[in-house]
This record gives structure tokens, C-alpha cells and sequence, in this order.
């Protein structure tokens, strides 16, 4: 079954012309893998993402699909906070202890929140 990310990778491919084994070769990795992310038998990493941005030449629209396909695809997000200033660390444990108890609108406002553009 293909996830959304599969769906998308497999749009990418098909509209640059390539087979799988190609866009496998240029993300250098085994065409099973790329395989197995299309079709939801492998959890993609952040590095595979990292990588498909790095090596493909995509539009921000392209960019912007890709993550949020990545995101509905994934069931885990993990962040390394090892180098944060512990503000940040506290943020990110508070955030984590109060995820599942979040209601519709405090999801819109912490969203609307980050989203926010800084004016300079």
C-alpha cells in the first residue's frame, strides 16, 4: 500500500522520467529500500528527506509536500536536544508531556504561533 510519502516520491520519479532503480542510484541506496518507503514496509528517516531535498532540485511547493507526506507517513518524531540551552530542553519536555491532552484550538494557536513570520 502506498503511503503518502510513497505516493509523492512516486510522482517525483515518474514526472523526471526516472525508474526506480535511478532515483535509488542518485539517493544512493538500494532500490528495495526505496521500494519498501513507497509502499510502507520501511519507515523513511529525516536523512532520506535531507537527502531527496539535497540531490533533487524541487520547487518550495515540492519541498512543502514532501515534509508534510513525511509526516503522515511517520509514526515516530524524535528531536535531539542534547545541544540545546535548557529553555529550549524544558519547552520540548512541557510539549511532549502535554501532546495527546492538546484540544483543536490550542493545536491552532501553538501552530499559528510558530508559523508566525518575524518581521525585521
Amino acid at each position: 500500500m502506498l503511503t503518502p510519502l510513497g505516493k509523492v516520491l512516486r510522482i517525483l520519479r515518474i514526472s523526471r522520467g526516472e525508474i526506480l532503480k535511478v532515483m535509488a542510484e542518485k539517493l544512493n541506496i538500494a532500490p528495495s529500500y526505496l521500494s519498501a518507503i513507497e509502499n510502507g514496509k520501511r519507515e523513511p528517516t529525516l536523512k532520506f528527506i535531507n537527502t531527496l531535498k539535497t540531490v533533487y532540485t524541487l520547487s518550495e511547493a515540492e519541498i512543502e509536500q514532501i515534509d508534510e507526506a513525511y509526516f503522515e507517513t511517520i509514526d515516530n518524531v524524535s528531536i535531539d536536544i542534547s545541544n540545546q540551552t535548557p529553555a529550549h530542553r524544558e519547552l520540548s519536555f512541557v510539549f511532549a508531556r502535554k501532546f495527546d491532552s492538546l484540544s483543536d484550538e490550542d493545536i491552532k494557536t501553538i501552530t499559528k504561533l510558530l508559523n508566525k513570520e518575524t518581521t525585521v
